[in-house]
């Protein structure tokens, strides 16, 4: 899909670029980028698919094409972010160290409201996840908060854009 990997590849640049800006701004990346991502997904797929319909495929578009185009941004976003996290925090562990950390931190101060609403015991399984967490676990996350959105967005966005020409 020569119309998605431009968008694709650019939305992976751009959340990279997003992460090291939040880095040098001694800001925590991480959970920061997660959330850029369900802005940025959208766009990007809207825009991959939106090309391909106007400018490779004659103004038309069926739904399994968007689907298709939407899919390849997505993915290409999603590889792009989560093997760029993993790198850098294979090569800066305090990076990781400070996710982590700062998951426990926000685990303890909900912890009554947790354990009230799930019980001790999920609570207890959450910290000990947490503590077990590692870099490759936080690169899948990152990937899965980046792939699951996208789907939904690539749903809506292909019904949206769909439009098949009447001879």
């Amino acid at each position: 899909m020569h119309a998605a990997l431009p968008f694709g590849i650019a939305g992976g640049f751009l959340l990279v670029l997003g992460f090291l800006l939040l880095y040098f701004l001694g800001t925590e990346p991480v959970g920061m980028v997660l959330n850029f991502g369900y802005v940025a997904t959208p766009l990007f797929v809207f825009a991959g698919i939106k090309q391909f319909r106007d400018k490779h495929n004659g103004g038309e578009l069926y739904f399994s094409q968007g689907m298709s185009v939407g899919f390849f941004v997505y993915t290409l976003m999603a590889l792009i972010s989560a093997f760029f996290i993993w790198v850098f925090m294979v090569f800066q562990p305090e990076v990781f160290e400070v996710f982590k950390a700062s998951n426990i931190a926000l685990l303890e101060q909900k912890r009554a409201l947790l354990t009230e609403q799930l019980g001790e015991q999920s609570f207890e399984e959450t910290y000990v996840n947490i503590q077990a967490m590692s870099v490759f676990d936080v690169a899948l996350n990152d990937f899965l908060r980046k792939i699951i959105p996208g789907l939904f967005f690539t749903i809506i966005i292909s019904i949206i854009l769909k439009r098949t020409l009447t001879p």
